[in-house]
């Protein structure tokens, strides 16, 4: 039977590309590395890299190979985290950054404190989770909760309302939504259609709808705001401890309601968990 180590040189070897990064994580030389590679290439009687000086990269038979192994030492990772976890209360949350940033991480420490035995582990991603298959015991997703297979609670509907650093109204009549053309529109790159979806509800036209200044998430829009750089179109629950501040107002303008919103959901084929009960509980209430 083939090393299992040498196995697991060569998986990590097929997955990130890069003889350093390999050894890197597996703890070795890259020299070490490199004996690896020959050690099972020598107990399987083929050759599954190639040597060009320029590093180690797969032949055709070592992308055959990587191909049948697939994600398997992920997984056996996975088992054994999980079983060292075994016995400790843990809740895995899957959310998107913007509410995890903007609304749920300020508020987590309510939700320890009347539950102060449970261990939050708290993963932001874009990506939607698979979960009955993935480790996450529930998750926040945006969207319209039709989602097939997961049971689904509302904990708000979105909404976009303008905000602006108050040094930008200096001057000007804020009950006057037509100022706004003199603002430039900051954007960010997951939601560049929201001022487009705001300016059509309100009425108004702006050069920035397809230009302006765009940035990477819509916590740094937030901080370009703040800093007096444009105008914003955001969910007030977002900003408000910025509203509350000072550092941002909303003028009365048009409120546009959507059809997206954010919700609790879960598998109903997993076991209603009393840490995910309580979550979803205290999520309820706090919204």
């Amino acid at each position: 039977m083939a090393s299992l180590r040498a196995l697991h040189a060569f998986s990590l070897l097929a997955r990130h590309g890069r003889a350093a990064l390999a050894a890197e994580k597996l703890g070795v030389s890259p020299s070490a590395l490199s004996h690896l590679m020959r050690k099972l290439e020598s107990e399987l009687g083929a050759t599954l890299v190639n040597r060009d000086g320029r590093g180690l990269s797969l032949t055709e038979e070592g992308q055959r190979l990587a191909l049948s192994m697939g994600d398997a030492f992920d997984r056996i990772e996975e088992a054994v985290d999980s079983f060292k976890r075994r016995g400790r209360t843990e809740l895995r949350i899957s959310t998107v950054s913007t509410f995890a940033t903007r609304w749920l991480i300020p508020r987590l420490p309510q939700f320890q404190a009347i539950q102060p035995d449970v261990e939050l582990l708290l993963s932001a991603s874009t990506r939607m989770i698979d979960l009955d298959r993935e480790n996450y015991d529930c998750a926040i997703r945006l969207g319209t909760g039709n989602w097939p297979g997961v049971e689904s609670r509302l904990l708000w509907q979105e909404h976009l309302a303008v905000a602006v650093a108050p040094s930008l109204l200096s001057g000007k009549d804020p009950s006057d939504p037509s100022i706004l053309s003199g603002f430039r529109l900051l954007h960010s790159t997951s939601r560049r259609n929201d001022w487009i979806v705001w300016l059509e509800k309100a009425g108004l036209d702006h050069g920035d709808t397809k230009s302006g200044m765009v940035l990477q998430s819509r916590d740094l829009a937030i901080q370009a705001a703040i800093a007096g750089m444009g105008a914003i179109v955001i969910d007030r629950r977002f900003v408000s401890q910025e509203l509350d501040a000072g550092h941002l107002v909303m003028p009365d303008w048009t409120l546009v309601e959507l059809d997206t919103g954010y919700w609790f959901v879960r598998s109903p084929a997993r076991t209603l968990t009393r840490p995910v009960a309580a979550f979803r509980d205290w999520l309820l209430t706090a919204v």
